[in-house]
């Protein structure tokens, strides 16, 4: 048996009108569904009832008062604070408070951060706290040097939020006496 595919029966094409009818009647079938729907009888909610129950979302959110933070502030008498860089070009909103503020000391070149770390572990006082141990607004406070850079290092936690204070040329006794005078 030979197959003649050349010489097959060609399909006959889809009409442009059919395409148009279709979409018309699968709208008008959808609209129909809706319209049965809504004539069907539901119950509805009594909105004014739902509202006077209970307070809203927002106004349960406002009434929580949030953990007093500090607003990462040096005395003027002690620093002096370092303008941001600026961007050209830097359009939009304005921006919430800093997260992260550098300070001059007054008399000396010394550069000190003071930074909200909010994503960094928890400073926990270890169960025998030894003699020397650092403390910044009576909270247990951990200091270390990162080697490489010099950079000294004391971080604490207070009423659930980090903190941290760097410097390169400060050492971490004297950041510790420093983090004290944070408002």
């Amino acid at each position: 048996m030979i197959l003649d595919l050349e010489g097959a029966v060609p399909q006959r094409a889809i009409s442009p009108r059919l395409w148009w009818i279709l979409s018309i009647a699968s709208a008008t079938v959808a609209g129909a569904a809706l319209l049965v729907v809504n004539a069907l009888p539901h119950e509805q909610l009594d909105r004014f009832v739902v509202i006077a129950r209970s307070p809203s979302v927002l106004e349960q959110a406002f009434a929580k008062p949030g953990p007093a933070r500090l607003q990462l502030e040096l005395p003027a008498d002690i620093a002096v604070p370092v303008p941001p860089g600026r961007v050209v070009g830097d359009y939009g909103p304005g921006r919430p408070a800093p997260t992260v503020r550098s300070y001059r000391l007054r008399g000396s070149s010394d550069l000190v951060v003071v930074a909200m770390a909010p994503d960094a572990p928890s400073v926990v006082a270890p169960p025998t706290r030894p003699a020397d141990a650092l403390a910044i607004h009576g909270s247990y406070a951990v200091g270390w040097i990162v080697e490489p850079t010099s950079l000294s290092v004391v971080r604490w936690t207070e009423n659930g939020m980090t903190y941290e204070v760097s410097s390169r040329s400060l050492g971490v006794r004297d950041l510790a006496r420093l983090a004290e005078q944070i408002r």
